[in-house]
This record gives C-alpha cells, structure tokens and sequence, in this order.
C-alpha cells in the first residue's frame, strides 16, 4: 500500500513538471493573492472603519440611556416615554434575552464591536449578533446586567454570503479554468508535434504539421519542422543508398579476392588470407549494422523465445544456459533486437568463456524515477570468462573502444556500441559489470510495452 502510494505521488509530481499545470498554479496564486489583498483592503478601508464608527455611537447612545435613568429615576412615565421613543429598545423581561451562542465569524465582528465601546465608556460591554430573523444588535452593559438593549440593523440582511463566496472562491475557479482550457489550447500544437516526432522515431516517417491554420507562430514552427523531416527522410534514403554501394561494391571483391585464395597452392599462406578476408567481411558487416540502427523497422507484438532460439541455432557449437522467464509478447523492433543479441552473444564467446548465459525477465517498476513508473523488460548475456577491468567497462560502451584483453583478438570495437544505439532507440539503457560469479554481465533494460500498451513509447520519448 505503501509503495502504491508512493508511486501515485511520483507520478502526481511527473505531472505537475508539464507547462499546464505549472502556468496554471502560477496565475492560480496570482489570482488568490488578488483576491485575498482586495478583500483586506475592503476590511481594512470600509468595513472596519464603519464598524468602529457605529461602535462610537452606540457608545453615546448608551451614555445617554445611562444618563436618562439616573435623571429620570423618580419619573418612571417620563423614562417609559423616553425608552418608547428611542431608537434603541430597553428588554428587561428575562423570557425576552437572547440566548447567546458562539459563532466564529460574528463574534470575529462582535468582539471588535464590544472592544471599541468598551474603550469609550471604561467597563465592559457584550455584544451579541443575531441574523436571523431579522438581523439585530444585543448589548449588555456591565453596569446594569439585568437588562438587553437592542438595536435593529435591518441594513445588515442586504449582505449576501453566497456573493462573498462567489467573490473569494468562484472567482479564483473561474479564472483558473479559463487559464487551463487557455494553456491546454495552446499546448496542443506541441502535443501534436510530439506525436509526429514520436511517429518518425518508430515508424521511421511522419505525416506533415499544418501550415495554413493557428498562430503565426505556431505555423512557422511547423513549418521548419516540416523541412526538418523532409531533410531527415532525404538523408535516410541517401544513407539506404549508400550502404547498399558499400555492401555491393566492396563485397564484390572480397569474393573475388576468397576465389584467388582457394586456388592458392601454398596452403598456410591460403589459410591466413582467407581468414583475413573473413575478418573483413565481418568488420564491413558491422560498419553496416552501426550505420543502419533500425529506426525505420517497425514495432512489433513478438515472442522473445522464438528469437533466443534462432540464435541458439546460429550460434550451433556454442553451450548455452538458456533462463527466459518472459512468458508473454512484447512490442520491439525483431530484427534489431536480435542483432543486439547477437552481437552480445558474439562478444562473449570471443572474449569470455561458455557456456554463455542468455537471461530474460521483467522487473517490477522503479518507484525512484518518475519516467520508469512501469514495468521493465531485461535482456542479458553472461559468459563464465575472467571480466573486464572496472576502469575499462565505461571505456568499451564507445565506438571503436576495446578492452585491452580484446586487442589479440580481430575486431572493430563497435559490437557493445552497435548494442547501445538499439537499446537506446528503445528508450532503455545498457549495463555491463562483472558477475560476482565470475564473467562480465551485459544487461539491457527497457520499458515493457505489451500489445495493449503500445502508447508508452510515446509517452516515453
């Protein structure tokens, strides 16, 4: 449950790095601030200047009415005259007295109310508010406690509270919402774009952005990138063309030169060129693989056993340890994926020891990277050689890099880096270390993308 939530909170934070969400809660605490400054300066410049003004004269009314008791304390008519026509009413029946209940925003109100009159006439005063049914005023004074003195404030129900809401909340949602449906219309053309681009690294093509609607902008931009995948598709074919002169004209005598040497007499010296000429058919071969890094094979639904079986058959006299614990199809590009195998395959048995160990399973998702919050598929090829030193491991990713126990040895040094590049078109990445066991463990990761989930490439690129 933990780990779940976890995940969720990665995932929530992955989101909240996207221009929306970041421009919304930009002008979003814009809006709040806005709100919150107007309303303290309404507090502050009307409602709080008016509320000490009606404390001051309450505070002479009830001097006053102080006043007329003590003048009219023997003239009981005169003081019922005087009560009947104030404006504030005398309640000393204890059946009428309000009953007084906490109330966090009118007391808020009140108790500034009952401070201010209390400051004017030196004793405490209490203050109650009640709004319904008709607003009104309750105030004892502590020099006659037995009595409540009311004071209608009829003006006080024209205050709306549904208004203020829509004010301090309605508002900031409104503008919130216009802003997002705003910035999410205007992401659209990069969502767009990315999904084009995505297209062109999977598919190898890509359909062209539109250059007669949106904004100027946003036209211009597609239309250089229009150029830009007219230019990437001229080069691809270009290099299509010049990698089938390159395995026709130079392969061509290659054969011719094997011919001569078969027909050599001296058989040492017909041995040694043959095996040369083999070494330079296999160094053209992965000039060729390097240069052709599979973006223009499609992705497709295949079953990893069936390609792990055809190298085992390639590879016939090679002792194999064969751990596959992927039991369902997985979208790759095949033939890409299989060269990438056999070229670890093929760096194994030449520098290292057999039998070789070919190891496929999934891994559960990596909480600790928010782009890796799915399964992944691993791939890995051990041999039971010696290793390669720690210094080197780093060194041997490159092209044309090789371990030092691997200069004796023919080669070009790009088999690791061949596997690099595919791993990479992938959206993976490459591993090598040395086994604890002994020999050095080459291990591909990548996202695993299921037939019902071939939209993750997208979302990983």
């Amino acid at each position: 449950m933990k780990k779940r939530y976890e995940l969720w909170l990665l995932r929530f934070r992955h989101r909240l790095n996207s221009n929306t969400w970041q421009t919304v809660m930009m002008i979003g605490f814009i809006v709040m601030i806005s709100v919150m400054l107007s309303i303290w300066l309404f507090w502050r410049s009307l409602y709080l200047p008016e509320i000490k003004n009606h404390a001051n004269y309450l505070a002479s009314e009830l001097d006053f009415l102080d006043k007329a008791r003590q003048q009219f304390v023997n003239d009981p008519d005169n003081l019922a005259w005087f009560y009947a026509h104030n404006h504030i009413q005398v309640i000393d029946n204890p059946d009428d007295f309000p009953v007084v209940n906490d109330k966090i925003i009118a007391d808020f109100f009140t108790d500034i109310f009952a401070k201010q009159v209390s400051d004017r006439l030196g004793r405490p005063i209490k203050v109650y508010f009640k709004f319904k049914p008709t607003p009104r005023l309750w105030i004892q004074d502590s020099k006659h406690p037995n009595v409540w003195l009311l004071e209608p404030v009829t003006y006080y129900s024209q205050y709306s509270a549904s208004l203020f809401v829509l004010f301090g909340l309605g508002l900031p949602f409104l503008t919130i919402t216009t802003i997002f449906i705003l910035v999410r219309r205007a992401n659209r053309p990069l969502k767009q774009l990315e999904r084009i681009a995505t297209d062109y690294i999977n598919l190898g093509h890509a359909t062209t952005l539109p250059t007669h609607t949106g904004s100027n902008e946003i036209r211009k931009v597609n239309t250089a990138f229009n150029r830009l995948f007219y230019t990437l598709s001229q080069s691809q074919k270009e290099r299509a063309i010049m990698l089938a002169g390159i395995s026709h004209d130079l392969r061509t005598p290659l054969t011719r030169m094997r011919l001569t040497a078969e027909m050599l007499g001296d058989e040492f010296f017909r041995e040694g060129l043959v095996l040369d000429i083999e070494d330079m058919d296999a160094i053209l071969e992965q000039f060729i693989s390097f240069m052709k890094d599979g973006s223009d094979e499609a992705v497709k639904t295949v079953n990893l056993d069936t390609i792990f079986h055809e190298i085992m058959v390639q590879f016939g006299d090679v002792k194999f340890i064969y751990e596959n614990t992927v039991n369902q199809e997985v979208l790759v590009r095949p033939l890409s994926i299989k060269r990438l195998i056999t070229n670890l395959v093929n760096n194994a048995v030449r520098y290292g020891r057999e039998p070789i160990h070919l190891i496929a399973k999934i891994l559960p998702p990596n909480i600790d990277e928010v782009d890796n919050n799915i399964a992944s598929l691993m791939i890995g090829v051990k041999d039971e050689g010696d290793g390669v030193a720690d210094d080197e491991i780093e060194r041997i990713m490159q092209p044309f890099e090789r371990g030092e126990t691997a200069r004796t040895t023919q080669g070009s040094g790009l088999g690791l880096a061949i596997v690099e590049r595919i791993v990479r078109l992938h959206h993976g990445k490459v591993h090598a270390q040395n086994h604890p066991e002994g020999g050095l463990l080459v291990s591909v990761i990548m996202p695993l993308i299921t037939p019902n989930e071939d939209n993750i490439l997208e979302d990983q690129t």
